[in-house]
């Protein structure tokens, strides 16, 4: 079976990134790919480093118009699709979220991001995006998605990907695929993208599959995202990978049975002891 990774420039126009959004998901459909990714917040720019209250007048609540959308595509295409947005879940009640749409149109669930970032900068004239002004913590634990392909999914957004114990629960949960879309920018965390990818798949046994924007926001900030998305196998052996500048689509067939292999051999789960690892939670 065949997943994708979709990766295009933002603009502050959400028809033209829901219409690029279709456009190169269609041609990811066309190379077959039957799980399809798009980078966090898909259908806005990445508005973070404002602190404007104009700027939750782009949310949207699930299922919403944007929704609509992607799930007469997802029918279309008759793949699943994995869409990031900004949830309004009421008002004064805004998330991260990424809805996972069946290949029937139906909403197969969706994830809220946990991990809700304001980071220090090494630079301090770097500008630092802040979530915490727009998005609550996920509130949905960190669910796992059953497709219709035989294919369990479990996505982690962006910021989430600093926690190896999130990436854990979603391998105890039955994930053979780890999906995690980003919005992020060149700079000092660059250097970890395809470590942390890597030791995620590796650690977990299971494919895992980072989709991040590229280019620079049309109406948004000056940052500028690097792309790269990447499908790493469970050996930690990056498969495909995306360039640091074009839009584009991501691809790689994927052999759920490597997985079973590879458990068994390496035998992690075997061996593991959460009894001893209570300091952890302490």
């Amino acid at each position: 079976m065949k997943i994708a990774a979709v990766q295009f420039q933002g603009h502050r126009d959400k028809e033209v990134n829901i219409q690029k959004a279709s456009r190169l998901t269609r041609q990811a459909a066309e190379g077959g790919a039957k799980i399809i990714c798009l980078p966090e917040l898909f259908n806005t720019i990445y508005f973070c480093y404002d602190q404007d209250r104009e700027n939750f007048q782009m949310a949207e609540p699930i299922p919403g118009p944007t929704t609509e959308k992607m799930a007469a595509l997802a029918r279309e295409i008759r793949s699943v699709l994995i869409c990031p947005l900004f949830e309004k879940a009421m008002i004064g009640e805004y998330y991260n979220s990424a809805v996972v749409l069946g290949p029937n149109g139906e909403i197969l669930g969706k994830y809220r991001k946990n991990h809700i970032p304001l980071l220090s900068r090494l630079d301090p004239k770097e500008r630092t995006g802040n979530e915490k002004f727009y998005f609550r913590p996920g509130n949905l634990g960190f669910p796992v998605f059953p497709t219709p392909f035989g294919v369990t999914i479990g996505i982690l957004i962006c910021y989430d990907r600093h926690f190896p114990e999130a990436a854990r629960i979603l391998a105890l949960k039955g994930a053979d695929i780890l999906f995690v879309p980003t919005a992020t920018p060149s700079g000092f965390t660059r250097y970890v993208w395809e470590i942390e990818l890597k030791a995620h798949a590796t650690d977990n046994i299971y494919y895992v599959c980072g989709v991040n924007k590229v280019g620079r926001d049309e109406g948004g900030s000056e940052k500028v995202w690097f792309g790269t998305s990447l499908i790493v196998n469970p050996q930690g052996e990056v498969i495909a990978q995306g360039s640091d500048r074009e839009e584009e689509v991501i691809s790689a067939d994927i052999d759920l049975s490597i997985i079973e292999k590879i458990r068994t051999s390496w035998n992690f789960f075997r061996d593991r002891r959460p009894e001893i690892y209570r300091e952890l939670i302490q």
